[in-house]
């Protein structure tokens, strides 16, 4: 008792000088002065101590250890290893106080405490050395429960009621834009956590879904934050805008939480003073540094009322048979680049379909091989839009025309079911006008040839004299020699010179195409030589391909490793799918983000594992399922044998 009347004392010798002064910044000044001035420092031997807050907890939360070191310095760097425990630093608070007159210090290091199974723990003593003197914590015993999963929400943050006018401090709403939806359809839904204001919260995860009817995605960025007035009391929200998927036909009940930190006041706090002020510490900006002191934190769960939403079935009655299972209002547009080209030359075809849907669903438009043509498997990309569900996906295929007569790119159709209209559309695009050049020219008539060669070793009348005979250069008549013995007319004998002429010189003689010959020849070798230190750069493709699977992959096993250890089986189970999706999108040269559970069904066989993991990592993600640490494991070492099985 003596000992709080001292320093309430001090304290109100320190505040009135600060409320004589009036400025914040000369007041800190004068309580350091005064500080320096009234305390001596502490002597006292250092010492060491360790709590665990709560010492009770379940798998799914987390507890608090704190290692203080009374007067003295020293570090904590790590913790002795706890089987089935994982600790994580958090920071460091210094602390002091005055006790008589005397300033004394303290140093806590603070780690967060998970556990990966539930069970009974002991945290062995921790040994620091601070200042040179090795000192020991006591040992602490842990109790680990099972995970709670989502329990019912506390009624003190139950929304506000108009009726009765109470003031709740927290709460969560879900608002869906309908009740009635299709199987993948994407169902645009507002998320919205409710904190009153001037309250101190902080989130411990993003809203997640209970129940397995649904499929909830979020976009990546931080939720909004706004403010509202409810029944009069204002409230800060944080608003998320994302999407529901149904899975299951029928009415299905809908549920939202969402896990939060609050820094609540104890009952000596500034809020349960009257509204006046504090006749201690008034309304002085110093008073919130000690009133911090007066504060607990509060990990609770907001949980939204309960919602039913009903998933229709799709109509049978007028279904296209290329219906891929894509729900939303689309638009097609298709091009060809080049339309002008040779017998055999490839086409790419490039299809855009844009508009707001399921694009998980949404496949290529099929291109029929009948008729002269050869195709290749289309490659995709999606680009999201600024809304929940918007974007363009483009799909790029190879095309070959058989046939050099074929003129035109032949239709295609896109089906896909419009919700608003309840009915099934197929939207068809123009054929694209082809020219196929480079077809061979009929050749020139050989008999014809013959006939100008006939006629050119013929000489007119003019050019015989009346012998019958050729004149030479002084046109005179060449006499004909004796016939040969074997009776062929073979050609006059020329007694005269005649004109000389250069003598003709082989091709491969001349000494320009010898030139030409060693340039090319060079350039070769150049060109040979650049290819093959090019490709010892960049390596094989295909080599190159695989080298990169298998880097990805070993990464995300890290992470994948990683996440089980900790306990974490959300982030297990979306790094198990993303794995998956980033293999067979290297495998099959498609986006990884588009690969669904429908893909998978249409390429591999229906009794593969890869199918049945992907389909439990999906479904499990969003339903909200804990796995334990020996599923985890089991399920790990599946996804990695079929994993490198593919690499």
């Amino acid at each position: 008792m003596e000992r709080l009347v001292i320093i309430t004392s001090h304290f109100g010798h320190i505040h009135r000088q600060l409320r004589a002064r009036r400025q914040g910044g000369l007041g800190v000044l004068v309580l350091l002065l005064t500080l320096l001035g009234l305390t001596t420092p502490s002597l006292g031997a250092p010492t060491i101590s360790a709590s665990l807050s709560p010492k009770s907890f379940a798998v799914d939360q987390a507890a608090t250890l704190t290692i203080t070191i009374l007067e003295g310095k020293g570090s904590i760097d790590q913790l002795p290893e706890v089987d089935g425990l994982l600790f994580q630093r958090r920071g460091q608070s210094r602390q002091h106080q005055i006790i008589n007159g005397s300033l004394s210090s303290s140093v806590s290091t603070i780690f967060q405490v998970q556990a990966n199974r539930p069970g009974t723990f002991t945290i062995p003593p921790i040994t620091v050395s601070v200042e040179g003197q090795p000192l020991k914590t006591q040992e602490i015993r842990v109790a680990v429960t099972p995970a709670t999963g989502l329990q019912p929400p506390d009624e003190s943050l139950a929304p506000p009621s108009a009726s009765d006018g109470s003031e709740q401090m927290a709460f969560l709403r879900i608002s869906p834009v309908k009740q009635e939806s299709y199987p993948g359809e994407l169902l645009p839904v507002e998320i919205k956590a409710y904190f009153r204001s001037g309250l101190r919260a902080s989130l411990n995860s993003h809203p997640r879904i209970n129940g397995d009817g649904f499929l909830l995605t979020l976009p990546a960025e931080e939720p909004r934050q706004t403010e509202e007035n409810v029944d009069g009391i204002a409230y800060a929200v944080l608003t998320w805008s994302g999407s529901l998927s149904g899975i299951k036909e029928g009415e299905q009940s809908l549920r939202v939480a969402v896990e939060s930190t609050l820094l609540l006041p104890t009952g000596n706090s500034r809020r349960n003073r009257p509204r006046g002020g504090d006749p201690f510490f008034g309304n002085d900006p110093m008073a919130d540094f000690f009133n911090q002191q007066q504060m607990q934190e509060k990990k609770i769960q907001l949980i939204s009322p309960e919602t039913t939403l009903t998933v229709l079935s799709l109509p049978t009655e007028g279904r296209p048979e290329d219906f891929s299972g894509a729900i939303g209002r689309f638009q097609l547009e298709v091009k060809a680049q080049p339309t002008d080209v040779g017998p055999g030359d490839p086409i790419t075809l490039t299809m855009t379909v844009q508009g707001t849907g399921n694009f998980d669903r949404v496949e290529a438009p099929p291109f029929s091989t009948n008729g002269g043509w050869k195709s290749y498997t289309p490659t995709a990309k999606f680009t999201p839009g600024a809304a929940p569900g918007q974007g363009t996906k483009i799909f790029e295929q190879a095309i070959i025309a058989k046939d050099s007569l074929t003129t035109v790119i032949p239709s295609l159709a896109f089906s896909f079911f419009d919700p608003e209209n309840n009915q099934y559309q197929t939207l068809h695009s123009a054929p694209i006008p082809l020219h196929i050049s480079g077809a061979a020219e009929p050749g020139k008539d050989a008999g014809s040839d013959t006939g100008k060669v006939e006629n050119a070793g013929t000489g007119g009348p003019e050019s015989r004299n009346e012998q019958g005979l050729p004149p030479n250069e002084e046109g005179k008549s060449i006499q004909p020699g004796p016939p040969a013995a074997n009776g062929l007319d073979l050609a006059p004998l020329h007694p005269q010179l005649g004109t000389l002429h250069r003598k003709m010189i082989p091709l491969i003689s001349r000494p320009g195409f010898q030139a030409g010959v060693l340039t090319a020849v060079l350039l070769l070798i150049t060109a040979i030589t650049l290819k093959i230190r090019a490709r010892l750069r960049t390596g094989d493709p295909v080599r190159s391909r695989r080298q990169e699977m298998t880097r990805l992959l070993e990464h995300r096993i890290r992470e994948i490793h990683t996440a089980r250890d900790q306990g974490d089986t959300r982030a297990f189970l979306a790094l198990c799918r993303q794995a998956m999706q980033e293999q067979l999108g290297a495998l099959w040269q498609m986006e990884p983000g588009a690969i669904t559970l429908a893909d998978l069904r249409q390429r591999l066989a229906a009794d593969a594992t890869l199918l049945s993991l992907f389909g439990t990592a999906e479904t499990s993600a969003y339903g909200g399922c804990q796995l334990s640490s020996q599923e985890m494991t089991e399920y790990a070492q599946k996804l990695e044998a079929e994993l490198r099985r593919l690499a």
